[in-house]
């Protein structure tokens, strides 16, 4: 049995925890209904509308489990907004794929795996999202038992995990990561390994402003959030990749993060919080702390010794 067999059994008991137990009872009475899928304004539809016996049983389960942090989806008729308007990050992430009809491409911290479905649409070979969050698992599962999609998957992996991989990958995201963990280059290092020579991975995190290369190393919390570590300028970022020796180094986008993209929505309501809350009320260039408000980052690196 391989490293990821052994580890995907492992991480099974997991669904026999309380929490586990009532995400797999909502799962597990779900009635079959006949899948759908397809992509209209941003949002991963899935669930034939016309097949109307079994949809309030879905719509319940969905509710179950709220909260929805990643989205937009639309489960038969009913739209599920999300806190993130994750089509907002696709649109500028989109243009810079390329051709990957037939890739490998993993999706590190895929949280319910929006961007798995948006990869699907692009007929790649397989979009394989981990992340070591039961819930996320389950609104996956959910969103993909009811689009029937062959070429997705998820596993209850973490970061720690990727450089168990070597030379697999195409392609490689990694959204909103970089700055839960300890090391943001040893994290590059291990998505290097994990790529195939002339392999691509977009980063993408939250920034602060400047010109120089530095990053905040927050004392507590950073926008009440208290896992992170380091939020770098976009300089500092770029240089971390030159350090872990990517190459092809592209800024892909430098943005204002804004409540278009984040915020509380109907199945993702209080007591969870979004970015407001994270903000100064008197001055929103600034987090409730008193450091830099945060930007989003994203750039397009490849690993040498393509054709």
């Amino acid at each position: 049995m391989t490293f990821f067999e052994e580890l995907r059994q492992e991480r099974k008991q997991w669904w026999s925890r309380k929490d586990g137990q009532r995400l797999r009872a909502s799962l597990d009475s779900l009635p079959e209904i006949e899948s759908s899928f397809h992509v209209e304004a941003g949002r991963v539809c899935v669930g034939n509308t016309s097949n109307k016996n079994h949809k309030d049983q879905w719509l319940e389960s969905a509710k179950n489990l709220i909260p929805w942090k990643k989205g937009p989806f639309q489960l038969f008729d009913q739209h599920i907004d999300a806190e993130w308007r994750s089509d907002l990050k696709w649109d500028r992430l989109a243009p810079h794929l390329g051709n990957i009809e037939g890739a490998q491409v993993l999706d590190i911290g895929c949280n319910n795996g929006y961007f798995l479905f948006r990869l699907a649409e692009l007929k790649v070979a397989m979009a394989h999202g981990i992340d070591p969050v039961l819930p996320f698992a389950a609104q996956f599962e959910l969103i993909h038992r009811a689009s029937g999609l062959k070429n997705i998957k998820f596993d209850l992996f973490g970061m720690e995990h990727v450089d168990k991989w070597s030379e697999k990958w195409d392609m490689i995201f990694h959204m909103g990561i970089i700055y839960h963990h300890r090391s943001p280059v040893h994290q590059l290092l291990a998505i290097r390994e994990a790529l195939k020579p002339g392999g691509v991975a977009f980063i993408e995190t939250i920034g602060i402003p400047g010109e120089d290369s530095s990053a905040l190393f927050p004392p507590d919390r950073y926008a009440r959030m208290g896992n992170v570590w380091f939020v770098p300028t976009l300089s500092c970022l770029m240089n971390w990749a030159e350090k872990a020796k990517f190459i092809n180094i592209q800024v892909i986008a430098d943005t204002d993060l804004t409540q278009e993209e984040q915020r509380l929505t109907p199945w993702c309501p209080p007591p969870s919080q979004s970015l407001t809350d994270g903000l100064d009320p008197l001055d929103p260039s600034k987090t409730i702390e008193g450091h830099p408000a945060p930007r989003r980052f994203m750039i397009k690196i490849e690993k040498k010794g393509g054709k």
